[in-house]
């Protein structure tokens, strides 16, 4: 876990770094978007804006030369993570967004691979896959239930 813990806290300060150099220089017009790159053989974990501009990088060392043993899930949990806990601070507060808002988990090419949070009409959506599933299985049962009645 010790190792899992230092990669969470490299890429917590180095998303806060993104976030205080968006908010003094961002160039664009708007921001709406946030994207998180991994290079699984460097280990560099990369933030930019929504123009494709880099804001911060960082090497996570645990996760050089991973690319067979550092799985999608393994990076989107601990990318999650620290995005659900700078959102819980109120971090993206101090930036001027456009909403929607989202920070995308993004490959090379800034295609989407997972969002990983919305913020939209001053209010939080926090996508969960969990969370539908339930709302889907309960909506079933319920109606299982009326019609039988």
């Amino acid at each position: 876990m010790g190792a899992n813990r230092d990669s969470y806290t490299l890429i917590k300060d180095t998303f806060l770094k993104a976030i205080d150099a968006l908010a003094k220089d961002y160039k664009g017009s708007s921001l709406t978007d946030i994207f998180i790159t991994v290079d699984k053989e460097s280990g560099e974990v990369s933030f930019y804006d929504d123009e494709e501009n880099k804001v911060a990088e960082i090497v996570v060392f645990d996760w050089i030369d991973k690319v067979d043993e550092l799985s999608e899930k393994q990076v989107i949990s601990v990318l999650t993570e620290v995005t659900e806990y700078l959102d819980n601070e109120d971090k993206f507060s101090s930036l001027e967004l456009y909403k929607p808002f989202s920070v995308n988990y993004a490959d090379d090419n800034f295609v989407v691979i997972e969002e990983l949070l919305l913020i939209n009409d001053d209010s939080i959506v926090k996508l969960d896959n969990d969370l539908m599933e339930k709302f889907d299985r309960e909506f079933d049962e319920f109606l299982d239930r009326l019609l039988k009645e």
